[in-house]
Parts: structure tokens; sequence; C-alpha cells
């Protein structure tokens, strides 16, 4: 209700021709992005995955910080974030997603366009399969600043002792970011 009454009163830009996609960007009507990123905590030997999953109106549909206790690198965190993620929306019953990381070599090894890495195979292996179960589902690469709450996600991981699992809630320590990715949102009506 706040985020209408805000948009109201708004006054109407044109976004700028140069300017490019820096913020997070909603998924098509009818499907959900599913955010994710993984963090690596060397100091424990363990891994931190983070997961944000919105509709089309920047709503909160489930959202996750996992630890993994494995010492593992960034591709392998990255990946096992990717894996969390689409296992995630899996579990909540959503059959249209986006899921988008900000992990290039990931997301070409998932659209088979790169061989990924032999750390990783398997795990890519896995999220192929799992994707063929979805009624239709996209890969994409994000920027990390359009993906800051799933990175606020597998940083708190740190923290967690196993996971921590929000449904249709938001987790308060990223309300902020949602606030303002949803307000950064296409607020003028096409003319």
């Amino acid at each position: 209700r706040y985020v209408e009454e805000f948009r109201a009163h708004m006054p109407c830009t044109s976004p700028k021709l140069n300017q490019s996609p820096q913020r997070w960007s909603p998924p098509p009507p009818n499907w959900y992005k599913v955010n994710v990123d993984g963090a690596v905590f060397k100091e424990l030997g363990s891994i931190g995955v983070g997961v944000v999953i919105r509709n089309a109106q920047g709503e909160v549909m489930g959202a996750m910080s996992k630890k993994i206790s494995r010492p593992m690198g960034a591709i392998e965190a990255e990946a096992k974030a990717m894996e969390a993620g689409i296992l995630f929306a899996w579990d909540l019953g959503l059959k249209n997603i986006v899921a988008e990381g900000d992990s290039l070599a990931v997301v070409q090894a998932i659209k088979g366009s790169v061989t990924p890495a032999i750390s990783i195979q398997k795990v890519i292996e896995g999220i192929s399969w799992w994707l063929k179960n979805f009624d239709n589902w996209k890969i994409s690469h994000a920027r990390r600043s359009s993906n800051t709450a799933a990175h606020s996600m597998a940083k708190e991981a740190k923290s967690v002792l196993e996971s921590v699992i929000w449904v249709e809630d938001s987790p308060p320590f990223i309300s902020d970011q949602l606030m303002s990715d949803v307000l950064s949102m296409d607020i003028c009506p096409s003319l």
C-alpha cells in the first residue's frame, strides 16, 4: 500500500538513453525471479548460499540463507547457490522461473554455451535435470549491483547454523534493499 501511495505521488521521469540496468528487474507477469549468490568463508571452511525469490511486483515469495560446511571455491559456491535456488523454487511450487546469478561461468555452463569446470560439472548436470521439471524457465546473468539482496543473504549465512528460510516474508536485514529495488522499478505508465 505504501509503495502504491509513493508511486502515485512520484513524477514520471524517462530513463536515460545511456543508462545500463544496474538494479533488480522484475520477471514477466506470472513468473518468479530466483536471484542467487554464493559466498566463501575460508576461515570457517564453508560457503554461504543466498536466495531471494520475488514475483513481478517485487514481493518476496521466499528467501534463504544457507551454510554448507565444506571448503569450496567461488565457482563451486555460485553453482551450489544456483542449485539451492532452483530447488527452493520447486519446493515453493513455482512453475515459471527466471534463475539469475552473478557468476557468468555458471550461467553459461547451464545454458550449455561453455563446458563447466570439472569441480561443478555434476552440480550443473543436476541443475539441468531439475529445470526440465518446470513448465517454463530461463537462466540469466546479473551484475552484482542488481543482485545485492541475494548477495546479502549469502553473507548472512556465515552466522547461520545450517539454514534459515522465509516464506512470503522479507528477511529484516534486506528489507531496505528490497524496498529500494521495488521503488526503482519502472513507475511511469506507458504513454
